[in-house]
Protein backbone atom coordinates (compact mmCIF):
# COMPACT_ATOMS: atom_id res chain seq x y z
CA UNK A 1 0.00 0.00 0.00
CA UNK A 2 2.94 2.26 0.68
CA UNK A 3 4.19 1.71 -2.88
CA UNK A 4 0.86 2.87 -4.28
CA UNK A 5 1.17 6.13 -2.39
CA UNK A 6 4.76 6.64 -3.53
CA UNK A 7 3.82 5.85 -7.17
CA UNK A 8 0.94 8.32 -6.97
CA UNK A 9 3.21 10.88 -5.35
CA UNK A 10 5.79 10.39 -8.14
CA UNK A 11 3.11 10.75 -10.81
CA UNK A 12 1.82 13.92 -9.16
CA UNK A 13 5.35 15.33 -9.12
CA UNK A 14 5.74 14.60 -12.83
CA UNK A 15 2.47 16.38 -13.58
CA UNK A 16 3.37 19.37 -11.45
CA UNK A 17 6.84 19.56 -13.01
CA UNK A 18 5.28 19.67 -16.47
CA UNK A 19 5.38 23.23 -17.69
CA UNK A 20 2.72 24.87 -19.76
CA UNK A 21 5.08 25.06 -22.73
CA UNK A 22 5.74 21.33 -22.51
CA UNK A 23 2.03 20.62 -22.25
CA UNK A 24 1.34 22.76 -25.32
CA UNK A 25 4.16 21.02 -27.17
CA UNK A 26 2.76 17.59 -26.29
CA UNK A 27 -0.71 18.72 -27.33
CA UNK A 28 0.62 19.93 -30.69
CA UNK A 29 2.40 16.61 -31.22
CA UNK A 30 -0.77 14.69 -30.40
CA UNK A 31 -2.81 16.92 -32.72
CA UNK A 32 -0.28 16.42 -35.49
CA UNK A 33 -0.50 12.66 -35.03
CA UNK A 34 -4.29 12.83 -35.23
CA UNK A 35 -4.14 14.85 -38.46
CA UNK A 36 -1.69 12.35 -39.93
CA UNK A 37 -3.95 9.44 -38.98
CA UNK A 38 -7.02 11.12 -40.46
CA UNK A 39 -5.07 11.92 -43.61
CA UNK A 40 -4.00 8.30 -43.91
CA UNK A 41 -7.61 7.16 -43.53
CA UNK A 42 -8.68 9.65 -46.20
CA UNK A 43 -5.97 8.46 -48.59
CA UNK A 44 -6.90 4.82 -48.02
CA UNK A 45 -10.57 5.60 -48.63
CA UNK A 46 -9.74 7.49 -51.82
CA UNK A 47 -7.65 4.57 -53.04
CA UNK A 48 -10.51 2.15 -52.36
CA UNK A 49 -12.95 4.44 -54.16
CA UNK A 50 -10.64 4.62 -57.18
CA UNK A 51 -10.45 0.82 -57.29
CA UNK A 52 -14.25 0.58 -57.18
CA UNK A 53 -14.59 3.19 -59.92
CA UNK A 54 -12.11 1.34 -62.11
CA UNK A 55 -13.97 -1.93 -61.49
CA UNK A 56 -17.24 -0.21 -62.39
CA UNK A 57 -15.78 1.10 -65.64
CA UNK A 58 -14.57 -2.36 -66.60
CA UNK A 59 -17.97 -3.85 -65.77
CA UNK A 60 -19.77 -1.16 -67.78
CA UNK A 61 -17.57 -1.84 -70.81
CA UNK A 62 -18.25 -5.57 -70.51
CA UNK A 63 -22.01 -4.96 -70.33
CA UNK A 64 -21.79 -2.62 -73.32
CA UNK A 65 -20.03 -5.30 -75.36
CA UNK A 66 -22.63 -7.91 -74.36
CA UNK A 67 -25.46 -5.56 -75.30
CA UNK A 68 -23.89 -4.85 -78.69
CA UNK A 69 -23.50 -8.59 -79.32
CA UNK A 70 -27.14 -9.18 -78.43
CA UNK A 71 -28.24 -6.35 -80.74
CA UNK A 72 -26.21 -7.74 -83.62
CA UNK A 73 -27.46 -11.27 -83.02
CA UNK A 74 -31.17 -10.31 -83.11
CA UNK A 75 -31.66 -7.01 -84.94
CA UNK A 76 -35.39 -7.49 -85.62
CA UNK A 77 -36.17 -8.06 -81.97
CA UNK A 78 -34.15 -4.96 -81.13
CA UNK A 79 -36.13 -2.84 -83.57
CA UNK A 80 -39.40 -4.31 -82.26
CA UNK A 81 -38.52 -3.57 -78.64
CA UNK A 82 -37.43 -0.01 -79.55
CA UNK A 83 -40.69 0.56 -81.46
CA UNK A 84 -42.79 -0.80 -78.57
CA UNK A 85 -40.95 1.35 -76.02
CA UNK A 86 -41.40 4.47 -78.18
CA UNK A 87 -45.08 3.74 -78.73
CA UNK A 88 -45.65 3.17 -74.99
CA UNK A 89 -43.86 6.41 -74.06
CA UNK A 90 -45.87 8.32 -76.67
CA UNK A 91 -49.15 6.81 -75.43
CA UNK A 92 -48.39 7.66 -71.80
CA UNK A 93 -47.37 11.21 -72.63
CA UNK A 94 -50.52 11.82 -74.70
CA UNK A 95 -52.73 10.54 -71.88
CA UNK A 96 -51.31 13.15 -69.53
CA UNK A 97 -52.36 16.03 -71.76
Amino acid sequence: MNTQKSEKHTADEKVSNLTVAEAVSQFKDATSNIYDAVGSIGNATAAKAKVHIDDGKVRALELEERAEEALRAKPLITVGVAFAAGWLASYLLQRRN
